[in-house]
């Protein structure tokens, strides 16, 4: 019985933590369907500045906000989105993904799932601002990432604001949210299957 409950209190232990430590990506606001593509300067993969509202206008786009080329459930559903799309782009989308990671490491997420479509790096994290899917990570979290797992978040971004991106995908339609998706909890994405059936229809 001492056994059980121990191990029921680390359990508990352990989610608290986990918790405390995402918390603050439970607060997020993001921007409305049917509001208007925000302003936001990204980079290039070449480092150029780019208004992404004047880059994309009024194209119709699909954008896959993701926390970096460090996390592997970012890199499957990108790898994911890469299959399907010829799909995406059948029906007249441009699939644009965005990451926090420095220009100097979008390469990383390119060559880790052999990515063709466009990404921007947004390293002074201005278009996840304006979407409104910022959060900040803790310090107590961000060393253990760096510790733990070896993932330094400032080496990524270039940057010491400590700011990740909930993960999600916006649908852009004459300079519009057409739909937006976003989940806090970080290992769910957006399935390929349904972005397709709502592009479809």
């Amino acid at each position: 019985m001492k056994s059980l409950n121990s191990l029921f209190t680390g359990f508990i232990l352990l989610f608290s933590i986990h918790s405390l430590a995402q918390n603050t990506a439970y607060d997020i606001c993001p921007i409305k369907n049917s509001e208007e593509l925000p302003e936001a300067v990204v980079y290039t993969i070449n480092g150029k500045e780019t208004n992404l509202k004047d880059y994309i206008d009024d194209k119709p786009a699909v954008i896959v906000f993701y926390r970096g080329g460090w996390c592997g459930y970012c890199m499957r559903h990108l790898s994911e989105l890469q299959d399907i799309r010829p799909e995406i782009e059948s029906m007249g989308y441009e699939l644009i993904a965005i990451a926090p990671d420095d220009f100097s490491n979008l390469e990383e997420s390119i060559s880790e799932s052999e990515l063709d479509y466009t990404l921007f790096s947004d390293k002074k994290v201005n278009a996840i601002k304006a979407f409104g899917i910022g959060w900040t990570v803790s310090e107590e979290t961000f060393e253990k990432y760096k510790d733990k797992y070896n993932i330094d978040l400032e080496w990524w971004s270039g940057e010491a604001h400590h700011i990740l991106p909930v993960p999600a995908v916006f649908v852009i339609e004459e300079g519009k949210i057409k739909y937006q998706h976003t989940d806090p909890d970080y290992s769910r994405r957006l399935s390929g299957e349904v972005l397709l059936s709502f592009l479809k229809n």
